[in-house]
């Protein structure tokens, strides 16, 4: 595969810069070391600044070329290795940000389709909207049907939008936080998967916000557990899988059947 002369130059460029380097920043560095060893050693090592003047304008001379083409290759090597990570970071990063717009592209999309196997709604993360306070039983809400979704073949989970599909917005949650933003609100779910479902799962989920008639609203997506996932309430591990647009409890028996089938 060919590279384009962008990504040739723009590697070039540090590949350049990286070669200057080499000869003003690492070569300088060596001699330090160099001088360090001496002075350990030897009583009549000359002062720093004066070793280093004395050693640096000799890369100039015809006589010392190779040190100085060692030193600018070494830089170069550094060069190429700091631009390549720059572009793929770049280049990471700008799929990560097209990826995002177009998962929060589908929440209008989903609130306008209603619930459904892989479709959930709720009203909040930890508000309760009747009685108008913060209630952090409704986690526990939120931890099941994450489990559900985890347990089958994945879906996506909408905060802040009723069960009409009308966007209420995530602020009552977001002033429960001590931090009101939506990182604060991303750390606050996987806490909940990590205190509920078990820490390893919080890889196998993410969340997006987009606004909706002016309302934020949260989407969690989540993908399929690679194990069984259970809910701690009480002394008890209660198995939930979606089923139709609903979360599912199944028994012991219910949940062994199925669990054996889904993950053998």
């Amino acid at each position: 595969m060919f590279l384009s002369p962008f990504k040739l130059s723009f590697l070039a460029a540090y590949i350049l810069v990286g070669a200057i380097f080499g000869v003003l920043v690492v070569h300088p560095l060596n001699l330090i070391v160099v001088w360090w060893e001496l002075s350990r050693f030897s009583e009549t090592a000359p002062g720093l600044f004066e070793f280093l003047s004395a050693r640096l304008w000799l890369i100039l001379l015809p006589r010392h070329l190779d040190v100085a083409i060692a030193y600018f290759l070494i830089g170069a090597v550094i060069g190429l290795a700091f631009g390549i990570f720059t572009r793929n970071y770049l280049r990471t990063s700008e799929a990560y940000r097209s990826l995002r717009e177009e998962q929060t592209a589908l929440i209008p999309d989903l609130m306008a389709q209603g619930e459904t196997e892989r479709v959930e709604f709720k009203s909040s993360l930890r508000w309760d909207v009747k009685e108008n306070r913060i209630n952090r039983g409704l986690e526990k809400v939120i931890a099941k049907t994450v489990a559900g979704f985890f347990n089958a073949d994945g879906g996506h989970l909408l905060i802040g939008v009723d069960d009409g599909g009308t966007p209420l917005g995530i602020e009552k949650d977001l002033s429960t936080l001590k931090s009101p933003d939506h990182d604060a609100f991303e750390r606050t779910v996987n806490d909940i998967v990590s205190k509920y479902l078990g820490g390893d799962l919080c890889p196998y989920i993410h969340t997006v916000f987009v606004a909706v008639q002016a309302r934020d609203v949260a989407m969690i997506i989540i993908r399929p557990a690679p194990r069984a996932v259970y809910l701690e309430e009480g002394k008890a591990s209660v198995f939930y899988v979606r089923s139709g647009n609903s979360t599912r409890q199944l028994d012991v028996r219910e949940a062994l059947n199925y669990a054996h089938t889904r993950w053998t």
